[in-house]
């Protein structure tokens, strides 16, 4: 378990609106709105009935605003607009027996937490859906993707490709699965880092799964959180990352948490359809005053960053579809609205709009070391590590024999660490490369943490890097070694 560091900020908006660029063409006003998707010219949002306090899915498309024909909810949609199989326009969502609870505790609250999205793994009893979104919109469930006993959500859609988050109906832990074109059986693809438990360890107030996701031709991009637990800040931190959907370990972009003194960053609204390669998102932060959000990008094998302040105010949500984003604009002078949020655009004073911007020309950035705003578990983040038998009944962190290049502007992390219930023992670390001596990369551990599993980290710096790790285990004055081989993989395709 490693303690991942990420200063983060406070959910305030008080920066007054900058005018808004000639280019920027507003849409339509959009109070009470939450969440967008957009595929070909339908742009795709949740906005909250006043009549029912319900959320219905509704689209602009051609310059109309229509409701579609799905049941209202009492959460904004997980929706997600694509192509189907055929190329034709779809919007694919969950259906639940019980959606995320209304935090706010009343019947027509809209309070659903912080973030940009409903906490989608306290959901029960939800299946994956899908309306065509040319001519007559018609729905069906999507059978393959939807099981009996697991909750599906946050689908989403390319090219009759799915990819959905799956749990167990009060689990603690997403599983994110992709199922391809014409396959009955999903594959599991890299999902995001597991918190300790330190103190309650009971699935409502130390979970995590995945909030919002989007898929491309080669690669998932979604924002992965995690409650509770080992989270630092006020307990609710947030993954923005990226899995090939050929299968393998996800890679850490950015992450994000809001503090509990001031201030947060939050990256949200991920894009993997780009005909780049690049991931698209909102880039949120405060360090302690006024909002600021961007338009950003990112290099998923590199890490290299582009960035483009919004234009006329601030972001509460976004997504791009081919040459256009089309996004959730907050123009209002109002404060302590949470920016982006799933809440913010029912905030008297919020000013929202629904604005078409073509994509701009984004500032270089260079590649920042990201960490998880919590302390994980590395057994159960799925980054192959696993616990295995030393020496006088010791238990060693095997690390994984590969670990992946990317972000390859960034050294990568090897972890160590030991535990044992009985005995004195004395466990050093060292580090073999080739062609030069061994060194110690640990003080030696003489002290078991049966809760707080102490670690060592040593730097692949290049990808295609390896290097010999070596325990040294001394019981009673002998001392055994156990070896393992780390290698950091070469270069991923684009």
């Amino acid at each position: 378990m490693i303690r991942l560091r990420h200063v983060a900020p406070l959910l305030l908006l008080a920066a007054a609106p900058t005018p808004a660029q000639a280019a920027d063409t507003v849409l339509a006003p959009a109070a009470d709105t939450a969440g967008i998707t957009a595929y070909g010219g339908h742009v795709v949002l949740s906005r909250r009935d006043a009549s029912t306090n319900r959320w219905a899915l509704v689209r602009w498309h051609a310059g109309v605003f229509d409701v579609l024909p799905v049941p209202e909810r009492s959460v904004p949609f997980d929706a997600d607009a694509g192509p189907d199989a055929t190329g034709d326009p779809v919007v694919v969502y969950s259906r639940c027996a019980q959606d995320p609870p209304n935090l706010s505790g009343s019947p027509g609250g809209t309070d659903f937490g912080a973030g940009p999205a409903p906490d989608w793994q306290t959901a029960r009893g939800c299946d994956v859906y899908e309306l065509s979104l040319s001519g007559t919109p018609t729905e069906h469930k999507l059978t393959a993707a939807s099981s009996a006993s697991r909750s599906e959500t946050t689908p989403s859609i390319w090219r009759g490709g799915l990819a959905f988050a799956r749990h167990a109906d009060g689990g603690s832990v997403a599983k994110l699965l992709y199922l391809p074109k014409g396959s009955a059986k999903p594959r599991s693809l890299g999902a995001g880092s597991v918190q300790a438990c330190e103190r309650d360890c009971g699935a409502l107030r130390n979970h995590a799964g995945i909030d919002q996701l989007d898929i491309g031709p080669s690669r998932a991009a979604y924002l992965w959180r995690m409650s509770g637990g080992a989270v630092s800040g006020t307990g609710i931190g947030w993954e923005l990352r990226a899995a090939s959907l050929t299968g393998g370990r996800s890679t850490l972009l950015s992450s994000g948490q809001i503090s509990g003194a001031c201030g947060f960053h939050l990256p949200s609204g991920p894009t993997a359809t780009t005909p780049d390669g690049l991931v698209s998102y909102v880039d949120a932060g405060s360090d302690c005053g006024p909002t600021t959000t961007s338009f950003a990008t990112i290099d998923p094998r590199t890490g290299a960053l582009g960035s483009a302040a919004t234009p006329g105010g601030r972001a509460v949500a976004a997504v791009r579809d081919g040459d256009t984003i089309f996004w959730l604009r907050s123009t209002g002078p109002a404060i302590d609205v949470p920016i982006p949020g799933v809440t913010s655009c029912s905030i008297a004073g919020a000013g929202c709009e629904l604005v078409a911007s073509p994509v701009p020309a984004y500032e270089q950035l260079p590649s920042r070391l990201e960490g998880s705003p919590a302390r994980i578990d590395l057994v159960r983040s799925g980054l192959g590590y696993r616990w295995v038998r030393g020496p006088g009944d010791t238990q060693l962190l095997r690390p994984p024999a590969t670990i992946p290049c990317a972000p390859s502007s960034q050294p990568a992390y090897v972890y160590t660490a030991a535990r044992w219930s009985k005995g004195p023992h004395r466990v050093a670390v060292l580090r073999k490369d080739a062609g030069k001596p061994a060194r110690a990369i640990r003080t030696p551990q003489t002290v078991s943490y049966p809760k707080v599993v102490d670690t060592a980290s040593t730097r692949l710096v290049r990808c295609g890097d390896r290097t010999r790790l070596t325990y040294v285990v001394t019981t009673n004055g002998r001392a055994r070694r156990v070896s393992f081989t780390v290698a950091r993989a070469r270069m991923p395709a684009r």
